[in-house]
């Protein structure tokens, strides 16, 4: 025990206490039941509760091709933003940003292209178009 907060009034042991309810005999009477009555006979029933319907949630974009054409914009607001700072980033061996900017540009202008096709083979598939 550290003397940074000290006690006087504690000894190290506490006092025994008593416990009033039992009286060293059998726990359970003798019908099987419990010693004390705690107001009924069985427990209580909690009544279900009823489930609120899901609402239906419309989804914005389902095909994907408004997130393609968003990221593919940034990559290329990306690209045409650090083409000024070329020679800084020549000098300091950090042109690769230039070139994944540009990389990622094609990759998403390839990724529009492919989920246009999906979304019209979808469509004819349904009978739409």
């Amino acid at each position: 025990m550290s003397d940074q907060y000290p006690d006087d009034d504690y000894s190290g042991t506490y006092p025994e206490q008593q416990y009033e309810g039992y009286d060293g005999g059998d726990y359970y009477t003798e019908d099987g039941g419990y010693p004390q009555d705690y107001g009924y006979d069985e427990p209580p029933v909690e009544e279900p509760v009823q489930a609120a319907p899901e609402p239906k949630i419309e989804l914005v974009d389902q095909d994907g091709i408004r997130a393609f054409e968003l990221a593919t914009l940034g990559w290329l607001v990306g690209f045409v933003a650090l083409l000024p700072f070329w020679g800084l980033l020549n000098d300091r061996g950090w042109t690769w940003w230039i070139w994944t900017c540009l990389a990622a540009f094609g990759i998403g202008a390839i990724g529009i292209e492919l989920t246009r096709r999906r979304k019209a083979r979808r469509l004819r598939a349904e009978g739409l178009a």
